[in-house]
């Protein structure tokens, strides 16, 4: 009689952790549905986002395009630019320097010249 309880009592726990499981793998099978449907609803949505980004990206690429061939042929013009600046100064500096040279062996150059020695020998 015992052993016929003791059998019972293991039946109905099994009877009941089966239950559990079986009520778990249902709601389990409750969410996936739930989840499929919401997938197939965002489908579309998402297809059109991803036309979207095609377009987005297309459209970035021949813009970077016009944009290195603009940055190319301004650079060419900024570099004639700065060469043309270069060879000004270049040319400014000559005659600066053939100046200088003239004011230097001058009276008033040299009395200049003489006059900062002295204040810079004072300081």
């Amino acid at each position: 009689m015992l052993y016929t309880f003791l059998i019972s009592v293991v039946f109905i726990a099994e009877l009941i952790i089966l239950i559990s499981i079986i009520m778990a793998l249902l709601r389990v099978d409750k969410l996936l549905i739930s989840l499929n449907t919401t997938i197939d609803e965002a489908k579309s949505g998402i297809k059109d986002i991803f036309v979207l980004i095609n377009k987005i990206s297309e459209q970035c690429v021949e813009l970077s395009e016009d944009f290195v061939s603009k940055i190319k042929e301004k650079e060419e013009d900024i570099a004639l630019k700065q060469l043309n600046k270069l060879l000004v100064a270049i040319l400014l500096f000559k005659i600066n320097s053939k100046a200088i040279r003239k004011f230097n062996r001058s009276k008033w150059g040299k009395t200049l010249k003489r006059g900062f020695a002295f204040v810079q020998s004072m300081v």
